[in-house]
C-alpha cells in the first residue's frame, strides 16, 4: 500500500475508465461507418435511381434490405475492429501508467523488488494449460445456457485470418486490458484500499467489457487471478504474461483443431478439463509458495465504506 492521497479519488479511477471506453467506442463507430456508409449509400442510390423506391414504405423496406448485409460486413471484420480499438487506447493507458510510477518515485515510494524471470515459467504454463480447461468449460456452459451473443462473437473472432487473430486477440487486446484494469484501475484502488476490495472492483469493470454471460463469468474470475498475480509479483509483467498465454493458446489450439477434436467426445472433453484443472492447481501452489513482492501494509479504512470510485 503506497498511501497516495489524490485530490479527486472518484476521477482518478472513473476518468481513465471513461476515457478508455470512449476511445474504444469512437474507434469502433468510425471504422463501422467507413465499412457501412459507402455500402449502404451505393445500394440505396442504385435502388432509388432504378425507380424501385416510390414511397416511404418502400424506402423503409429498402433500408432494411441494405442494413442486413452492412451489419454482416462489420461482423466479418470484428477481430480487426476490436484490435484497432484496443490499440488506440494504448497511448492513454501507457502515459497514465508511467505517470503513476513517476508519482510513486517522487514520493519516495520504493518499487517492489524484482522477481527473477525464471519464476514466470509457472505463470506461462498456467496460461497455456488453463486455456484448454477454460475453453472446454465455456463450451459446456454455452451448451447448457446457450448465449446467442457468445456464439456470434466467437464465430466472428475465429473467422478472421490467423495472423490477425494472433496479433489482435493474442497480443494487442491483452496488453490494452492489463494496462487499464490492472496497471491503472487496480493500482489506483490499491493506493488506499485492501487487496480484495481493489481486486473485486477492477475485476467487475473488466468483466463488464465482455457483454455476454459466458464471457462475463469467466473474465470476472480471471480478473481476480490477474490482480492476485500483480500483487504477488509486484509487476504488470506477470498478469500480462498469463493473459497473453490464455489468449494465444485459445487462438492456436482453435486453429490447430484441438478444441474440435475434444468437443467430438464428451468424455474426452471432461478428461481435458480435469487434467487442465490439476496442472493449473499445481502451478497455483508453486506460484503461491514463491517469495513474492514485499507485502504492502493494509490501510486503515472505514469498513462500512463501499464506494467503488473512492
Amino acid at each position: 500500500m503506497n498511501h497516495i492521497r489524490r485530490k479527486n479519488p472518484f476521477w482518478s479511477v472513473a476518468g481513465p475508465l471513461m476515457a478508455y471506453w470512449g476511445i474504444q467506442a469512437a474507434v469502433r463507430f468510425i471504422i463501422q461507418a467507413v465499412i457501412q456508409v459507402p455500402m449502404m449509400t451505393s445500394a440505396y442510390v442504385e435502388q432509388l435511381t432504378s425507380g424501385q423506391i416510390t414511397n416511404s414504405q418502400e424506402a423503409m423496406e429498402s433500408y432494411l434490405s441494405v442494413i442486413g448485409p452492412a451489419l454482416e460486413a462489420v461482423m466479418r471484420y470484428e477481430t480487426e475492429i476490436t484490435g484497432a480499438a484496443a490499440l488506440c487506447t494504448l497511448p492513454l493507458t501507457m502515459i497514465l501508467f508511467r505517470r503513476d510510477r513517476k508519482l510513486e518515485k517522487s514520493l519516495g515510494i520504493e518499487p517492489p523488488k524484482k522477481i527473477p524471470y525464471s519464476k514466470y515459467l509457472p505463470v506461462a504454463l498456467f496460461g497455456i494449460l488453463g486455456t484448454i480447461g477454460v475453453t472446454c468449460l465455456s463450451a459446456m456452459a454455452q451448451a447448457a445456457l446457450y448465449d446467442a451473443e457468445y456464439a456470434q462473437s466467437t464465430q466472428a473472432v475465429y473467422s478472421a485470418p490467423f495472423p490477425v487473430q494472433l496479433l489482435a486477440m493474442g497480443v494487442i487486446v491483452p496488453v490494452a486490458e492489463e494496462l487499464m484494469f490492472r496497471g491503472i484501475m487496480f493500482s489506483r484502488y490499491r493506493e488506499n484500499r485492501r487487496f480484495w476490495y481493489s481486486a473485486l472492483w477492477s475485476s467487475l469493470f473488466f468483466c463488464i467489457m465482455h457483454t455476454n454471460t459466458v464471457q462475463m463469468m469467466y473474465t470476472f474470475l480471471l480478473g481476480l487471478m490477474l490482480a492476485w498475480l500483480y500483487e504477488k509479483f509486484g509487476s504488470l509483467k506477470a498478469p500480462l504474461l498469463l493473459h497473453i498465454m490464455l489468449n494465444l493458446g485459445a487462438v492456436v489450439f482453435t486453429e490447430a483443431g484441438v478444441f474440435n477434436w475434444l468437443a467430438a467426445d464428451l468424455m474426452r472433453m471432461a478428461v481435458a478439463v480435469i487434467l487442465s484443472a490439476f496442472v493449473c492447481s499445481a502451478m497455483y501452489v508453486v506460484i503461491r509458495q514463491m517469495e513474492g513482492a514485499k507485502k504492502q501494509d493494509e490501510p486503515e479504512q472505514d469498513q462500512n465504506s463501499f464506494d467503488m470510485f473512492s
